[in-house]
């Protein structure tokens, strides 16, 4: 029984985003990776521009695992900052609705052609408080 009443709320989570990746030539060896996801009616993702408490959201983050260096940390672009309490306290988090975008800043070598890694983020249905993780692989190609 468990289990039937999980599947609707499953087929609304965070694996529904859809994750585009571009890649932005910022000069000879920096480009600035760009993710961009639409986020279902009802549903957030978390930001990567807070500090994540002891218990409530986490922040995004990404890994640049092969084809560069990350130059500083990722930035959520158009996100909103909101401030909430739990039973350990205030804490203030930022998070997406409608449209999720992060760019990162990557010292590239000389003949890279891709750059790939993860992006580590939480998303919440804010209605019934349902919070999950999501890792996404991407490969962004510079050509």
């Amino acid at each position: 029984m468990l289990l039937a009443a999980a599947l609707p709320l499953q087929a609304r989570d965070s694996g529904d985003l859809a994750w585009q990746w571009r890649a932005e030539r910022v000069s000879v060896d920096e480009v600035d990776l760009v993710a961009t996801s639409p986020i279902a009616a009802g549903w957030i993702v978390y930001g990567s521009d807070f500090e994540a408490p002891e218990f409530g959201p986490r922040p995004a983050r990404l890994k640049v695992e092969a084809g560069g260096v990350v130059e500083q940390p990722v930035q959520s672009v158009g996100s909103q900052a909101r401030t909430d309490r739990n039973f350990a306290g205030e804490y203030r988090y930022t998070y997406f609705g409608g449209t999720a975008t992060f760019r990162q800043r990557v010292r590239v070598a000389p003949g890279v052609r891709q750059v790939s890694g993860v992006l580590d983020g939480q998303s919440c249905f804010e209605e019934s408080g349902l919070c999950t993780l999501f890792k996404e692989p991407f490969v962004a190609s510079l050509d």
